[in-house]
């Protein structure tokens, strides 16, 4: 820095050179004050932000989690839900995690976030989830053939099968939809229900309806496939691989598709209904076995579908494919759903769809004794988890979009006056039981009168009539039973009072129709008809 003398100076050559030194130090102060304000309105600004948002909740966030909160608990009193859990991220951070109502109904031990529950195809983007960061990886080939991992794998049409890649089988476009494909693993229940490879390998006999890639329809072994191909990808077992690729690094730390039964992890009772009548089923993944773990065998909390929900969206994770916003384009990529009104099945699982205009991601999972929803909003960041301790997807489903839609800004639909389908189809079915229980006992009833020969109708035709439209409606009957044997009764939602019913009413409906026949042939005019 240079120095001045003053006696080396004139009296105007130092006032001078004073004034440009004053002038610079001034300049130098107002930098300094202006950067000051700078900072300081910044944090002005910043705290005038964030202060409504501290005002909602402790959390950080605007949305009305309050609000939230009591339309949740108040929809489950509504439908007489015995319990669940709630989770809601935002950007990141689960800002909102709540159990309601009971975990155990008989012990009333409450449920909490960190309930373990069935999620059933909410399995289904996290598998999607590990095959697409093996793709990332360069393990899978997404626009291979299935049959270059899967040797063995074959339709009953075997050149059709060829050509089924596993871009396919994530945007359930392979050709074969669930009500034909399902039903492969009871062709030999007790050899399939534990073997996940001898279930896909029962698919050799299913017929595909449609071209692979032509159209969507919903294919629950699409995924029991793909987790045959990350076994094969990898060496791993899929169970082992999927906690050590997605639950353990999203810190899952509950996920599990074994819960443990030690108590360690507080894992709910899964209810469902009887003939209408509710009461506890036998846990998903004992019914289920190996079979079906791809498609829908996961136990997990609300707290761990939150982690999962936060990672889909690219936040709350230093896992790099999550962390680097890995499953978006996947989001957007897919096939629309033929039996989805409006919907696409994306390549990472979810169903993209449009909630009052916002694009948003869903996938629903529904048990035995368990109903799961977790939905996406990309464009806020935002992601809902719902999780409903009974059988009641209807119940579940409009819960959830009540939360979107009050997260959105909108009104939110009740589930007052909604029905239970599985109840609903439990009272069917006690129905049709009365209806076989009663007709069985009108036959006994009419054979000891006609060997009472006390028996009269009116013509002959009437008889005749009878056998006829005793077949008719009996044949359906037992044609229902060959698609839905009594032996497929748990698997896939298939309710063990619906299967008890078509028993209950095709075969009195058959015997009547032979009994009558019988009659016919018979062709006495005593006690049998009265000739007029």
């Amino acid at each position: 820095m240079t120095s001045f003398n003053r006696k080396s100076l004139g009296r105007h050559d130092f006032y001078s050179v004073h004034w440009f030194a004053e002038r610079e130090r001034r300049k130098a102060r107002e930098t300094k004050m202006k950067w000051i304000c700078s900072v300081i309105a910044a944090c002005v600004m910043f705290c005038i932000a964030a202060g409504p948002a501290a005002a909602a909740n402790e959390a950080g966030t605007k949305l009305p989690l309050d609000r939230i909160d009591a339309y949740a608990r108040a929809q489950f009193d509504i439908a007489g839900i015995p319990g669940g859990a709630y989770a809601i991220v935002d950007r990141g951070r689960i800002v909102q995690a709540q159990g309601i109502g009971f975990a155990d109904l008989a012990s009333r031990t409450e449920a909490g976030p960190d309930t373990v529950y069935a999620v059933a195809s909410v399995t289904k983007p996290m598998t999607a989830a590990v095959v697409l960061q093996l793709a990332e990886e360069g393990r899978i080939d997404l626009d291979a053939p299935v049959k270059d991992y899967l040797p063995w794998f074959r339709y009953a049409d075997e050149e059709a099968s060829s050509k089924v890649t596993v871009r396919q089988l994530l945007t359930h476009s392979a050709g074969v939809n669930r009500f034909s494909a399902d039903g492969a693993i009871y062709r030999d229940v007790k050899k399939n229900r534990n073997s996940l490879e001898n279930a896909a390998k029962a698919l050799e006999n299913v017929r595909m309806n449609a071209e692979p890639g032509a159209k969507g329809q919903y294919c629950n072994t699409c995924y029991n496939l793909l987790g045959l191909i990350i076994e094969a990808a990898t060496g791993r077992p899929y169970e082992a691989y999927m906690k050590e690729r997605l639950f353990e690094p999203l810190g899952m730390t509950n996920a599990s598709f074994r819960p443990p039964v030690d108590g360690s992890v507080r894992t709910a009772k899964e209810y469902g209904y009887l003939f209408g009548f509710p009461v506890e089923f036998e846990p998903y993944w004992k019914a289920f076995g190996s079979s079906q773990a791809p498609e829908g065998g996961a136990y997990a909390s609300a707290a761990d579908l939150a982690r999962f929900a936060a990672a889909a969206l690219g936040y709350g994770t230093t896992e790099p494919f999550f962390a680097l916003g890995g499953l978006e384009p996947y989001h957007r990529a897919g096939v629309p759903a033929s039996d989805l009104n409006g919907a696409v099945y994306a390549e990472s699982g979810f169903e993209a769809k449009r909630i009052h205009g916002v694009p948003a991601l869903e996938k629903s999972g529904e048990g035995m004794g368990s109903s799961s929803e977790i939905v996406l909003l990309p464009e806020l960041g935002v992601g809902i988890v719902l999780l409903v301790g009974e059988a009641d997807g209807e119940a579940c489903g409009r819960i959830a979009e009540g939360i979107v839609s009050i997260v959105l800004g909108h009104p939110p639909e009740t589930v007052e006056g909604l029905p239970n389908f599985l109840q609903l189809l439990g009272w069917v079915s006690l129905g049709l039981l009365l209806l076989g229980l009663v007709l069985f006992a009108g036959l006994i009833g009419s054979f000891v009168r006609l060997r009472r020969r006390r028996f009269e109708t009116k013509r002959r035709w009437a008889v005749a009539a009878r056998a006829v439209g005793f077949a008719v409606v009996g044949v359906p009957l037992w044609y229902l039973l060959f698609l839905f044997r009594p032996t497929e009764a748990g698997f896939y939602g298939y309710p063990y009072d619906f299967a008890v019913a078509l028993i209950a009413v095709a075969v009195p409906f058959s015997l009547w129709a032979a009994y009558s026949a019988w009659a016919l042939a018979l062709g006495r005019r005593s006690n049998i008809w009265r000739r007029r």
